[in-house]
């Protein structure tokens, strides 16, 4: 009997110290999340929130009880929740000026907020399998080395959207100067031939940006229709911006050649847009879409062949 008590409260000790380390995804503190990343070169989640904070408690309701999202949390991500009012210093070492808010630490030293405000479970579980890829190709040392995405099917189930210009072969919008700073060392490539992507995206509608309001991704120039289009765009921008730079998936995956698609022969897959160089190429993606997703390569603006369009 003494024996068997004896083996129960260690075995209760183990599991009490389990959850105190992860629960639901989530680490118990900063500095243990961060030795957790340190240890496996995985970038470190932030996500600042506030008792009094509404939106908040929202997302751990609608979001953080879901199953899917804990698991993609411990997908190659050190997540942590940070109460603002109680690490306080943490909160302005990160500028989280407002919460929701979540911020990514890179193992390359690099901190970026990659979302503020509450967001939606599939848009979620989209901003950790980017910030998960984004961390792994920093690690990946042949920038063309195909590495394995951690795409969840059930995302994927809405199928796939054509997403179609119909004025596209009349002409494209003239490449707009950018009021971001410094040009980029890269030649840029003007994206989505200067329509803006959140109106795509959100409304699916083909409307030239104005080249009052661009930004530049990843070496690419977005053109917006306005500043709240390019303020939403910056929040989430692989959420945007058309994957793979623009470069055709199927070409991609078969040949390994960064190939830029075009915006008459698109589509939509778990939200995303995908632009190929044919109908037929748009066609063999629909038939499979993850065959082609599954597929992600770490790829520079300098590595893209064809038109400076995409």
């Amino acid at each position: 009997m003494r024996l068997s008590l004896i083996c129960t409260a260690i075995l209760f000790a183990a599991d009490v110290s389990i959850s105190q380390a992860q629960t639901h995804g989530w680490h118990a503190g900063f500095e243990q999340a961060r030795t957790s990343a340190a240890s496996g070169s995985q970038p470190v989640l932030i996500h600042f929130n506030a008792w009094y904070c509404g939106p908040c408690q929202r997302m751990d309701r609608e979001v953080f009880a879901d199953l899917q999202v804990q698991q993609a949390l411990t997908d190659g991500i050190a997540a942590v929740k940070v109460d603002i009012t109680r690490e306080p210093e943490l909160a302005t070492r990160c500028k989280a000026t407002s919460v929701p808010r979540d911020v990514v630490m890179f193992p390359d030293g690099t901190i970026e907020t990659v979302n503020v405000g509450y967001m939606q479970k599939i848009q979620y579980l989209s901003l950790l399998r980017d910030v998960s890829e984004r961390a792994h190709k920093m690690s990946v040392p042949k920038p063309m080395d195909p590495t394995p995405g951690n795409l969840n099917t059930s995302i994927g189930a809405a199928g796939v959207a054509d997403a179609v210009n119909e004025n596209a072969a009349q002409g494209s919008a003239a490449i707009a100067s950018s009021d971001a700073g410094e040009p980029a060392a890269d030649p840029l490539l003007m994206g989505l031939e200067g329509f803006c992507p959140v109106q795509l995206h959100d409304k699916r509608e083909w409307i030239t940006g104005n080249e009052k309001f661009t930004s530049d991704y990843r070496g690419v120039r977005y053109v917006f229709l306005s500043t709240a289009n390019r303020d939403v765009f910056l929040k989430n921008p692989s959420l945007y911006a058309p994957q793979d730079l623009g470069c055709d998936a199927v070409v991609l995956t078969e040949t390994q050649r960064a190939v830029t698609g075009s915006i008459r022969f698109g589509a939509f897959f778990d939200e995303r847009l995908y632009l190929f160089q044919s109908p037929e190429n748009r066609t063999e993606f629909k038939e499979n879409p993850l065959k082609f997703v599954r597929i992600r390569s770490a790829l520079r603006v300098d590595q893209v062949e064809g038109s400076k369009f995409q």
